[in-house]
């Protein structure tokens, strides 16, 4: 009965979270059912250093970056995939993501469904693919991911930016700001040169319009 309670509790949580964050992030996920996609990546790190781990850890995490139309260096589609191992023949969990900015508090955008691990197998690995729509300004931020068990919801593992450089400073922001292009900005140069022109176009035309006047009497 205990079990139960600690698993309802654990699903009402994820739909607070998901809930909460829903109108700031769109997610897309990926696990083991479906084919990872091959691309560039932009940072990638295999997880050797873990702020806290248990019988569940990282073993690799890699970063994409995409989306970036004013061209300003700060993306809005960030995509995650991880691979974790577990010295448990089978192991229920469920992944946190969130985004730390250089000043303010740390903020959940995503959290997953619930996934399965089967000791060191390659084939149990979880991707998302998030495009960030608001209230994210464009700042370097820190992603941390965490997993937790899916039957009690205690932590099993925990990685971020402050163990691995690759997933710090990351730079990002919401498609609102992406999407905003500045109007085009016209300069007009008027020196001593073009000055003098314009004097000169102006004393014509009213020389121009006295002789015009002159002739007309």
């Amino acid at each position: 009965m205990k079990n139960i309670y600690l698993a309802l509790l654990s699903f009402a949580l994820l739909l607070m979270v998901q809930t909460a964050n829903a109108n700031n992030s769109v997610t897309t996920e990926r696990h083991n059912s479906a084919k990872k996609i091959s691309r560039t990546v932009a940072k990638q790190t295999e997880a050797a250093n873990q702020a806290y781990q248990s019988h569940v850890w990282f073993h690799s995490i890699d970063i994409f970056l995409s989306g970036d139309i004013n061209a300003n260096g700060y993306y809005h589609r960030l995509e995650v995939e991880f691979d974790a191992d577990t010295s448990l023949p089978y192991q229920q969990v469920f992944a946190e993501f969130t985004l730390l900015p250089t000043y303010g508090g740390e903020r959940v955008f995503y959290t997953s469904s619930v996934f399965e691990l089967y000791r060191d197998s390659p084939d149990d690995w979880l991707a998302i693919d998030t495009v960030l729509e608001n209230q994210f300004n464009p700042d370097d931020y820190l992603l941390t991911v965490r997993l937790f068990d899916a039957s009690t919801g205690y932590l099993l593992t925990e990685i971020s930016g402050f163990d691995n450089a690759n997933l710090d400073y990351i730079p990002l922001e919401d498609y609102n700001h992406d999407s905003y292009l500045p109007p085009p900005t016209v300069e007009v140069s008027a020196g001593t040169t073009g000055i003098s022109v314009l004097l000169a176009l102006c004393l014509v035309l009213i020389n121009r319009s006295r002789q015009t006047a002159s002739g007309a009497k």
